[in-house]
């Protein structure tokens, strides 16, 4: 069994927040790379975390972990007495001690940092504590605030709309640009078009585009006139298929350089991924999330080796991304070495 410690952002108002978010839902990993994590029963996890306490202490800088070993003073400057399982993750509530609410009041710490028990797999077990800090290491998390009704944020929420619930913020900035290009584009080319059928706005809407269908087919009975308007319809067309292709390039690439950047082992086949996304987006990313992230030695937790394959051999996973992708196994093999190699590195450096 093993234990991590990570911290998410916190903001507040005047007073402490009843409410703390302390384990993210879905997928998620740390900023030094380790991870992935996930939890996949949230209702066990709630469970094994009062088998043995009714409250979880909350510390300052994991002082219960460092201070205490040593014979160090590590008070408790809150304690969590429930845990609920929402739409974006672990909550719990605190009931906080004095000295914890001049901490919360002072806005001494900008961020609480959870320590829970997970298995070689990355499968969060249970929450053991949790810490004050001002050095988040889950900055990817939502945020907690002093409305606690407010459910997601609004990062967690484009993650989900966008479809991408790992994408960073540089990611979910690409990708909604390139979604609202696409709208306006969509938009102005169904103006140009109506324009051409001659049909104006009613009641201070724009027309759309069953209107001028029907106004394309009035005017289909003079043949000159009807030819022109489909040359310039498919003209029109034509424009539009090239900007949403422009559009869905552009949210390829946002998630083909996040999943890169979470460590997935696919930047040998970065642009071939880049080119079947745009074809199939639900096919590539569901492929791309079955892969292993190299990130702290490619497997949860930074053991040696990774699931489903021995150390320096291909991952199940793997073996079907290059069968699947065409590529070959040796090769790829060859590039995550050097992949995991340099991780390394990055890390004792």
């Amino acid at each position: 069994m093993l234990i991590a410690c990570h911290s998410i952002a916190l903001t507040h108002a005047d007073g402490a927040p009843e409410w703390i978010h302390l384990i993210p839902a879905g997928t998620f990993h740390g900023v030094d790379g380790r991870g992935p994590y996930r939890v996949t029963d949230a209702a066990a996890l709630i469970a094994n975390s009062f088998h043995d306490a009714d409250k979880l202490p909350i510390d300052e800088n994991h002082a219960i972990d460092i201070a205490a070993p040593k014979g160090e003073p590590s008070p408790a400057r809150g304690y969590i007495v429930e845990l609920a399982a929402r739409e974006d993750g672990i909550w719990g509530r605190v009931e906080w001690t004095p000295a914890g609410q001049a901490l919360m009041a002072d806005h001494a710490y900008r961020a609480i940092s959870p320590v829970f028990e997970h298995d070689k797999s990355g499968r969060v077990l249970r929450l053991a504590r949790a810490a004050l800090t001002n050095n988040p290491n889950l900055t990817q998390l939502t945020a907690l605030h002093h409305n606690q009704d407010s459910g997601m944020d609004l990062i967690a929420r484009l993650r989900a709309a966008l479809g991408q619930p790992e994408a960073d913020e540089e990611a979910i900035v690409t990708a909604v640009t390139a979604n609202a290009t696409a709208v306006a584009t969509h938009a102005s080319t169904l103006a140009s078009i109506a324009q051409a059928a001659g049909v104006t706005a009613s009641g201070g809407k724009a027309p759309d585009g069953n209107t001028i269908v029907l106004a394309l087919q009035a005017r289909a009975g003079d043949p000159a006139d009807a030819a022109k308007l489909q040359a310039t319809v498919i003209a029109l067309q034509t424009k539009l298929n090239t900007l949403e292709a422009g559009a869905a390039e552009a949210r390829a690439i946002a998630f083909v350089d996040g999943a890169i950047k979470d460590g997935k082992p696919i930047n040998a086949i970065r642009d071939r991924l880049i080119a079947q996304h745009q074809k199939d987006p639900e096919g590539v990313e569901a492929l791309v999330a079955g892969l292993v992230s190299i990130n702290a030695g490619g497997v949860p937790g930074g053991g040696k080796g990774a699931p489903g394959g021995a150390a320096g051999e291909l991952t199940t996973e793997e073996r079907h991304t290059c069968q699947k992708m065409g590529l070959d196994p040796a090769k790829f093999l060859e590039h995550r070495k050097g992949r995991e190699a340099a991780a390394r590195e990055g890390a004792t450096a």
